[in-house]
């Protein structure tokens, strides 16, 4: 399905507007919570029917004193009713995130205007003190569960208190929980709705960090945030004493999963209805939803949102171009590029699905970092070599990347967080971008040969291939899922990758490996794998809200036995199995050495965790840039924010237009959920009844 004809000028002009830049305004430090204005609520048809039926209380009952309301500029007064069809290439549970990525019902605050702004979720409002280290939480009064329990701080609490302070539960604390010493927060119940997250130093950053992803949905194990205590306390050892000590974690686990489990009661705007594995999932309104419209009708429009699953990349395009979907957004299908806008748009007479396009955001587009933990010492002494990753880096020829599969559109990049982020955007900071984003990124074969010979990594036997330094053999492999971790534009990038290293002497393979998910996560973590080749960095809308990338701090991303070490940090593990080897520790872990590039970052991170004024915050991310500039690149990207293919059917309103949007789109971060963000709650069918 890749484009073969499509002429450049329509290209720029399906596509316009769909450039890097992108001013970035101040964002406001707060945004007062909407409420209807109205005494009277509506409700969709066959939520009146229930009620009618005795089978519900009505509408006025199910929700809370002041429901949210979506203030979204683009919007119209919806109709009720039909479903909203999507494909995916992926397994059960990741099919489920990325739907659960359309709804943002268990934030207790959201991003608005592309991050520019922050506004209420199930927080109808907040305050912190002077020195923001003591945050104060106000929840909707009357806000249920979908079984119609209500939802209260207890909820809060019991996943606070009974899951992360659980060993046994293997949830650990998400970073927005810890001080800038790395103790934990106390969090204090006041009331039913009302609580506070008090820290030992300050904590700025705590609401744009509660903005972040669509909580208890895409990442299970780090932002859960609330989970429904009436019913999970059953399944808890603590509650019902009666279970197997044994056995009681695993079927807990199990039965919170929210998004496999369709007992589990939910707060999002669809809940699931029904689960047929390797093949669909169904999502149904949820009755007790807690927004409304701007005229006290209470969200969502749509009846179901069902999730079909396809394995094969072309037979999941198919179905776009046949018009069984009626909604696609690029990074969360799973294979769609740019590559296919041709056929997209020859398709559309028969799809009826309109091509649009939202900015990625992303600091990379397709990228590739090697394992700073791999378990090779002769491999990995040379990884952590800033001469050998400069050269290989000066080896890659991004321009043909950028020509042949992003279409001249963004910019080359030698890879930085988004190009969006506030501190590019302020005085100084195009500067520092500029400076990041050219490091080590001219494309100089010759510099990148003599940069590898200075570090005697040099052809030592003839045979046309540089060996180590100590004369062992030397091999590359560019290590991606085969499965659906990697799109076709970044195996096309990877291949592009290799011939360059080939072309200076580097052996390379490409290298697919038939697995994804855990079971990939957890061999990186152990260092078996060299490196990862089939990611994009778009995190923002500032550096610090999710620095997973500029700052080693989980197991994903290109130091993870480091990462797992400071997510750690505050917890009992933190002094458990140092008798160990590091990749025998449950998780593998092991610090910094000291003065080491990681050891840097994490003590200016530290830093920045407890720094209330955010200027100095500012200078203090550019610190952490200059030592990716200097000791770099930890990660190395190809081209900067090019556009995200968006199909819309026509009939389906309510969807923004990237002219509708503050920045243009900020698709690519999870910790910005897109759609989620854009409140797929208000989109609704023009003809409901044709969408059955």
């Amino acid at each position: 399905m890749h484009n073969q004809a499509l002429s450049r000028e329509r290209f720029l002009r399906l596509t316009a507007g769909a450039a890097v830049g992108a001013t970035v305004a101040a964002r406001a430090a707060s945004v007062p919570g909407a409420a209807a204005q109205t005494a009277t609520y509506k409700e969709a048809p066959m939520l009146a029917s229930m009620v009618a039926a005795g089978q519900l209380p009505p509408v006025s009952e199910r929700l809370p004193e002041r429901p949210y309301v979506p203030p979204h500029s683009w919007l119209s007064t919806g109709r009720y009713g039909g479903t909203m069809r999507l494909a995916m290439r992926y397994n059960d549970l990741d099919i489920a995130k990325r739907v659960a990525n359309y709804m943002y019902g268990h934030s207790p605050l959201r991003w608005l205007r592309d991050g520019l702004e922050i506004g209420p979720g199930f927080a109808e409002k907040w305050e912190t003190n002077e020195d923001a280290s003591v945050w104060t939480f106000y929840l909707r009064k009357g806000i249920k569960w979908s079984d119609g329990q209500p939802f209260t701080v207890d909820d809060i609490l019991f996943w606070w208190e009974d899951e992360v302070k659980v060993d046994d539960v293997k949830e650990l604390p998400p970073d927005e929980t810890r001080s800038g010493k790395g103790t934990l927060a106390t969090f204090v119940k006041l009331d039913d709705f009302t609580f506070q997250m008090v820290f030992d130093a300050p904590a700025p950053l705590t609401a744009d960090r509660l903005a972040m992803w669509v909580k208890r949905g895409v990442q299970d194990n780090t932002v859960r945030w609330v989970d429904p205590k009436h019913y999970l306390s059953q399944f808890h050892i603590k509650y019902n004493p009666s279970l197997d000590p044994k056995t009681w974690t695993e079927v807990f686990l199990q039965k919170r999963q929210q998004l496999l489990n369709p007992e589990c009661p939910t707060l999002a705007g669809w809940k699931l209805e029904a689960l047929v594995p390797g093949q669909r999932q169904t999502w149904v309104r949820n009755p007790y939803y807690w927004a409304v419209d701007k005229d006290g009708n209470q969200l969502p429009y749509l009846d179901r949102i069902v999730a079909t699953q396809f394995q094969d990349a072309e037979v999941l395009k198919l179905q776009f171009t046949s018009g069984q979907v009626d909604f696609m957004q690029g990074n969360q299908a799973g294979e769609v590029t740019l590559s296919d806008v041709q056929t997209l748009v020859m398709a559309e007479p028969r799809s009826n699905l309109e091509v649009r396009f939202w900015d990625s955001g992303s600091g990379t587009g397709s990228m590739y970092f090697f394992n700073w933990n791999f378990k090779n010492a002769k491999m990995r002494e040379l990884i952590r070599n800033t001469t050998f990753r400069k050269a290989l880096s000066h080896a890659f020829n991004r321009a043909q990347v950028q020509k042949a599969i992003y279409f001249n559109l963004g910019e080359t990049t030698a890879g930085t967080l988004s190009p969006k982020a506030i501190e590019y955007q302020i005085e100084g900071g195009p500067g520092i971008y500029a400076e990041w984003r050219s490091s080590a990124m001219q494309y100089d074969p010759d510099r990148a040969t003599q940069l590898l010979d200075s570090i005697g990594v040099i052809d030592r036997n003839g045979d046309g291939w540089r060996e180590l330094p100590d004369g062992s053999p030397l091999e590359v492999t560019l290590d991606y899922a085969a499965t659906t971790a990697a799109t076709s534009d970044d195996v096309r990038k990877n291949e592009f990758l290799a011939r360059d290293w080939q072309s200076i002497g580097i052996k390379t393979s490409l290298n697919p490996v038939p697995q994804s998910g855990s079971a990939y996560d957890d061999k990186w973590e152990a260092g078996e794998f060299l490196m990862k080749t089939a990611w994009e960095v778009g995190d923002g809308p500032n550096h610090l809200v999710y620095p997973q990338w500029l700052v080693p701090m989980e197991r994903q991303r290109w130091a993870p036995l480091n990462g797992r070490w400071y997510e750690v940090k505050g917890t009992p593990k933190q002094t458990q199995e140092l008798e160990k080897n590091p990749y025998d520790r449950t998780p593998p872990r092991e610090p910094a050495e000291p003065g080491s590039p990681i050891d840097r970052l994490w003590q200016i991170y530290d830093q920045t965790k407890v720094e209330p004024d955010a200027m100095k915050r500012h200078a203090m991310v550019w610190d952490m840039i200059k030592i990716h500039i200097q000791d770099g690149p930890f990660f190395s990207g190809s081209v900067a924010n090019p556009p995200r293919v968006v199909l819309v059917k026509k009939g389906l309103l309510n969807v923004p237009a990237r002219t509708d949007l503050a920045l243009g789109g900020f698709v690519n971060p999870w910790i910005h959920p897109t759609p989620a963000v854009y409140d797929p709650e208000t989109w609704y069918w023009d003809n409901p009844a044709a969408h059955q």
